[in-house]
C-alpha cells in the first residue's frame, strides 16, 4: 500500500498528488529537482511528474545520479516485481525502513518511537533495489568508495544481498597528495599578514580571487534556485491561494558568516517589498531573568543584523527572536521532537533536533513566522572545516590529517544529521533547503585542495583562518565585520547544551 502527503512548492497549477500510479509503476517522492533545463516545466506541472518519467528512461539509475536537488523515493516496478528506494548522493532528504519479523516492511519519511516496527535510517550509499520473488537487495553505490557498503546495509536489512557496481566510476572525495612548497607558500604566508590587511592580502592573489569568484557564483545560483522555485503564497494565504506580501522565504540566523552570506544573497531573488524573516533561537535553564535569552547567537544575530541593514537598507529583515523556557522545551521534547528525531538518539541529535525543531516553528512572541522555506547553512563546516575539531587535527597531524578528517565528515554528513533535520523542519509544515550543499557548489568545494579553503592553524585568529575561502566570499560581498567574526556551534551558541554531557552518548531525555 502506497500513501503520501505532499508539501507543494513547485508548480503554478493543481499539485501532483501522490502516490502517482500508472500501469507500471507505483510512486511516492519526497524532494526537488533544481535542474535549469526543466525549470519552465517544473514551474507549470511541478517535479513528480519529471521524477517518474525517470524511470521510463534506458539507464534510470544514471538519470537519478545527475539529478539536481534533494530527494527520496521508493517505487515499485509492478511488471519486475521489484521496489527501487533510495535517497540522493548527499543524503538531503528523510527515508526510514521499519521491520516487524520478516515480512512486513515499511517505508516512511517519519516514524513513531513505540510502535511495533523497528525503524532504520536509509544510508544515503545509492539505489536500493529489493526483488519481491527472491527477496533479496541489491545495491548500486552513488561513487566508487574504499570503504565497505556492507556494514551499512547491515544496519537495516537481515536477508540476503549484494553490491554491483556503482553507478558513477569516479569516488566523491579526491585523494590526498602531500602539497609542496609552492602549493603552500600562500597559505602560510597569511599568518605574517595583521588582521586587518588578511583579506587585502588575499584578494591581491589571482588564483584566490578566481576561486572567490567562483564560489560566490555558484553559491548565488544555489540560493536563487532554492528561493525562486516555490508559490508565492505564505503559509496563511496559501489555501486560499491569495496573492500576499508577507515573508515566503526564512534563514536560520545565528549570525555566523555561512547564514549571514545566505541572507545577503537571498535579497537579490526575493522582490523588494517581500519582507525575509531571519531567524534566531534561544533557551534558557532559568525560571526567570532580565538576560535569560541573551545567548551567544541572539547577540551575534543582532550584531551581523545591523550589517545587512546596512547593505540592504530598503529591505525589512524581520529579526525573529524565539525563546523556548526549560519547562516548554521538555514538554513538546516528550510530546512531538523525541519522534521526529527518532531512529537516532544521542546527546547531539537531542540538542541540534530540538533547537532546529523550536527555531524552524517559528513561533515568537508577538509573531509567528508565516514561510514556507527555511533556508539553512548545513554542509559549511564540512565543506570549508569550520568545526573545531579541525584545527585539534591539523595541529596534530597537519594537512593529511586535515584531509582525513574532512573526508570523514562528509560521509558521515547524510546520517549524522541531514535525515533527522529534514524531518524536524518537515514537521511544521516547512520545507528546509540547503544552498551549501547544492551539487555545483559541492563539486567546485571538492574540487579544491584543503589548503585552499581553509587554513586552520593556531598563527592565525580563529575569526579567520578556519572556513578562509568562506570568509573571503563574506568579505568581498560586503559582509566586512561578519567575515571576522568567530561563532559557537548552535548547541552552544543557543545555549540548549549541557557542556558537561558527551555529544556521543545516547540521551537519557529521547
Amino acid at each position: 500500500m502506497f500513501a503520501a502527503s505532499v508539501l507543494w512548492l513547485q508548480g503554478s497549477t493543481q499539485l501532483s498528488k501522490q502516490p502517482i500510479n500508472n500501469a507500471d509503476y507505483s510512486l511516492v517522492y519526497n524532494g526537488d529537482i533544481f535542474d535549469d533545463e526543466s525549470k519552465s516545466i517544473r514551474g507549470l506541472h511541478g517535479d513528480t511528474k519529471l521524477f517518474l518519467d525517470m524511470f521510463k528512461s534506458e539507464d534510470i539509475l544514471q538519470s537519478l545520479y545527475q539529478t539536481n536537488g534533494p530527494f527520496a523515493f521508493v517505487c515499485l516496478d509492478k511488471k519486475n516485481s521489484l521496489v527501487y528506494f533510495g535517497r540522493d548522493k548527499y543524503g538531503r532528504r528523510s527515508l526510514l525502513m521499519g521491520i516487524c519479523g520478516r515480512k512486513e516492511i515499511i517505508f516512511t519519511s517519519v516514524a513513531q518511537k513505540d510502535t511495533k516496527y523497528k525503524f532504520f535510517e536509509i544510508p544515503a550509499m545509492g539505489i536500493y533495489i529489493i526483488n519481491l520473488k527472491t527477496r533479496k537487495l541489491v545495491l548500486r553505490p552513488w561513487f566508487l568508495e574504499t570503504h565497505t557498503f556492507s556494514t551499512g546495509i547491515k544496519k537495516f536489512w537481515t536477508g540476503n544481498f549484494s553490491i554491483d557496481d556503482p553507478i558513477c566510476s569516479n569516488a566523491m572525495f579526491k585523494d590526498f597528495i602531500f602539497p609542496t612548497r609552492n602549493d603552500l607558500y600562500f597559505v602560510v604566508n597569511l599568518s605574517n599578514y595583521a588582521e586587518e590587511s588578511f583579506f587585502d592580502a588575499i584578494f591581491s592573489s589571482p588564483k584566490m580571487m578566481d576561486n572567490i569568484m567562483k564560489l560566490e557564483g555558484h553559491l548565488s545560483r544555489a540560493v536563487e534556485r532554492r528561493v525562486s522555485i516555490q508559490p508565492n503564497f505564505c503559509k496563511d494565504c496559501l489555501r486560499e491561494e491569495m496573492p500576499c506580501d508577507h515573508p515566503v522565504v526564512g534563514i536560520l540566523f545565528s549570525g555566523g558568516v555561512d547564514c549571514a552570506i545566505l541572507a545577503l544573497l537571498a535579497d537579490r531573488f526575493i522582490e523588494p517589498h517581500r519582507p525575509i524573516d531571519l531567524i534566531n533561537v534561544a533557551f534558557s535553564k532559568k525560571s526567570s531573568s532580565a538576560n535569560q535569552y541573551s545567548t551567544p547567537d541572539r547577540l551575534t544575530g543582532r550584531k551581523t543584523l545591523k550589517e545587512l541593514e546596512m547593505l540592504c537598507p530598503q529591505r525589512e529583515w524581520n529579526f525573529v527572536e524565539i525563546n523556548v523556557p526549560i519547562e516548554e522545551l521538555d514538554a513538546e521534547r516528550t510530546r512531538r521532537i523525541a519522534d521526529v528525531i527518532y531512529p537516532l538518539n544521542t546527546i547531539l541529535d537531542d540538542s541540534l533536533g530540538c533547537a532546529l525543531w523550536f527555531a524552524s516553528r517559528g513561533v515568537a512572541e508577538n509573531y509567528t513566522s508565516p514561510c514556507r522555506v527555511l533556508l539553512a547553512g548545513m554542509g559549511a563546516d564540512e565543506l570549508f572545516g569550520g568545526y573545531s575539531h579541525h584545527r585539534v587535527v591539523f595541529h596534530k597531524e597537519g594537512w593529511s590529517g586535515l584531509h582525513t578528517s574532512l573526508k570523514k565528515d562528509w560521509h558521515t554528513l547524510p546520517y549524522r544529521n541531514l535525515g533527522r533535520d529534514d524531518r524536524v523542519v518537515g514537521d511544521h509544515g516547512r520545507q528546509l533547503r540547503t544552498p551549501y550543499l547544492d551539487e555545483d557548489v559541492v563539486q567546485f568545494l571538492l574540487s579544491l585542495d584543503s589548503w585552499e579553503k581553509t587554513f586552520p592553524s593556531d598563527e592565525i585568529s580563529q575569526g579567520i583562518g578556519p572556513k578562509y575561502l568562506l570568509r573571503a566570499v563574506a568579505h568581498h560581498l560586503g559582509l566586512v565585520k561578519t567575515a571576522q567574526r568567530k561563532k559557537k556551534a548552535l548547541q552552544f551558541g543557543s545555549k540548549i547544551a549541557n557542556s558537561k554531557e558527551k555529544a556521543h552518548e545516547v540521551s537519557p531525555r529521547l
